[in-house]
């Protein structure tokens, strides 16, 4: 994860809330963040974080675009961090950041080298499978060149506006054994796939007005998902009665003028290997200043 700057504000504006947003306050933002954050070491997980050296890249705190983590090629090797290329002029020197940061937590680096490709996401697994989107920033030169990285079994799906990202149209919720999809947002052969491999009944319908709000931007974390306020309350029910127990935050700068939910601020680096973490890239240290 990496923290707004204290200077933080919102510049590229390419997103349909951000467009028409009023100014943020980088001191709340920067709150949310950390709330969002100590949450998620509440669940269990760690936090490692790219502080960010100044306020020019105001797209760097939503670090699911941050690239992807793969496995190591062989036995013994180093694992692998897939860096993005990305679509919006104002994110493309991110990964000239989140490269060496990856590179220093001990992750080959790869550079993909062509089309556009924004990392996390337009990336979802389930029962196995990944699951590729393209057709929002990502185009396909990118998408295709990014499988060639994914080992197993791999689906690639198209989205359409207003999703911008796969994690707009799909969450996946292993916990509940279902996934949350959008079919308004996906094209109708994309739909078929997810059908075909996974089964009708282990998908929950949301509409196109939902994931305006959100629906499916909330971050699952074992039994827990962790929402922006303003997701639906119908969508909210409907993961609880599915078994998962939901987690409000509330994020007027992060997510409603900017227009990135909780899973959009994390890279999840799952069944990563043992990492150790410098003093300074650990959640303490980034609260110690975000408080003072």
């Amino acid at each position: 994860m990496s923290p707004p700057h204290a200077g933080w504000a919102l510049r590229g504006r390419a997103n349909f809330r951000s467009r028409v947003a009023e100014p943020v306050d980088a001191a709340k933002a920067r709150l949310e963040w950390l709330t969002l954050a100590e949450q998620i070491e509440v669940l269990g997980g760690t936090v490692v974080v790219l502080e960010p050296p100044d306020a020019s890249m105001s797209g760097l705190p939503y670090a699911a675009e941050a690239g992807h983590p793969l496995p190591p090629l062989q036995p013994g090797a180093r694992p692998r961090f897939l860096l993005p290329r990305m679509k919006p002029e104002h994110r493309r020197q991110e990964k000239t950041l989140w490269g060496p940061f990856f590179e220093r937590l001990g992750f080959e680096v790869i550079d993909l080298g062509v089309g556009i490709w924004e990392g996390q996401g337009d990336v979802a697994s389930f029962d196995g499978t990944t699951m590729l989107f393209w057709g929002g920033r990502t185009d396909r030169v990118g998408e295709q060149a990014a499988r060639q990285h994914f080992p197993g079994e791999v689906l690639e799906l198209e989205v359409r506006e207003p999703a911008f990202h796969g994690n707009m149209a799909l969450v996946p919720l292993e916990h509940a054994d279902t996934i949350f999809v959008c079919a308004d947002v996906l094209e109708d052969d994309s739909v078929a796939m997810l059908e075909a491999r996974f089964g009708k009944d282990r998908m929950h319908l949301v509409s196109e007005e939902e994931i305006k709000m959100y629906a499916t931007n909330g971050l699952p974390i074992g039994d827990t998902i962790l929402c922006p306020s303003i997701v639906p309350d119908r969508v909210k029910r409907a993961m609880e009665k599915a078994g998962m127990k939901v987690v409000s935050l509330s994020m007027p700068e992060l997510c409603e003028k900017a227009g990135g939910a909780s899973r959009c601020l994390v890279t999840k680096l799952e069944n990563a290997p043992s990492i150790e973490i410098p003093a300074e890239l650990t959640l303490a240290a980034a609260a110690r200043k975000i408080r003072s």
